[in-house]
């Protein structure tokens, strides 16, 4: 009877939503990294962003030579003071080591202009290793800076 007690526990505890990450904080023009329910507040300036989720991974992976590769996407709400949050997604294509290159590529919108700010994606990790693995939706590291304009 106490093996069925622990054991069903063990299973419900299982079932339990991830607690979040703690927030953080950063400053304007300082590189943050989030995890995917983590948010970060820009100092001084009001602004808080969450990232959402990265629902769609197209990039190469690395154990694979691949004849084109697609972006990443990740999602974000932005909210500055008392304002309704603002959802959107950003795009990127990532080199090997996760980095967003500094140029645009048509179509792809890493960055956005919102609340006065420039949100921009500067890194997603990690980078898919083959097609048989999966990334867990926990597992994703996203890195942003936020520029005044």
């Amino acid at each position: 009877m106490k093996r069925l007690i622990l054991t069903s526990i063990f299973f419900l505890a299982a079932c339990l939503p991830a607690t979040p990450p703690p927030p953080i904080t950063a400053v304007v023009g300082e590189e943050f990294t989030l995890a995917p329910g983590q948010t970060v507040t820009i100092v001084d300036t009001g602004l808080t962003l969450t990232l959402v989720s990265v629902p769609g991974d197209e990039r190469c992976p690395l154990e694979i030579e691949c004849a084109e590769t697609g972006p990443v996407t990740v999602a974000l709400s932005a909210q500055k003071d008392a304002a309704e949050p603002v959802e959107f997604t950003l795009q990127a294509f990532t080199d090997t080591d996760g980095r967003v290159p500094e140029g645009p590529f048509e179509g792809i919108q890493d960055r956005v202009e919102i609340m006065g700010y420039e949100i921009r994606l500067k890194s997603v990790l990690p980078h898919p290793l083959n097609f048989n693995d999966l990334i867990a939706s926990d597992e994703y590291r996203v890195s942003f800076v936020v520029e005044e304009k």
